[in-house]
């Protein structure tokens, strides 16, 4: 994706979401430092190697941090969720006797 048009899908999809991270609900901000945790990137719900094209309704905004984390183990929704605290399995060792 040339850069001028992947400019303007962070401005849209920052503004849709409220200026908040798709995965933490944190408030991101678009700046010429895209290297701090909370600045807005690119986000691909489903992986490249998923079968995941860069399409709108396959992209969302998430902060620098979140981005870094996910990797390509957990899809989308698993991420939000442990990113959120939902998701017990994946923070807290198990207590099983």
């Amino acid at each position: 994706m040339k850069t001028a048009a992947k400019r303007t899908l962070i401005l849209e999809l920052f503004e849709k979401q409220g200026g908040k991270c798709c995965y933490c609900n944190r408030l991101m901000v678009i700046d010429k430092d895209r290297n701090r945790p909370d600045a807005a990137t690119l986000e691909h719900l489903i992986a490249g190697r998923r079968k995941g094209w860069t399409r709108r309704d396959n992209m969302a905004a998430a902060c620098r941090e979140c981005n870094g984390m996910r990797g390509s183990a957990m899809d989308w929704l698993m991420f939000k969720t442990y990113r959120l605290g939902e998701f017990w399995e994946l923070i807290t060792p198990s207590k099983r006797s």
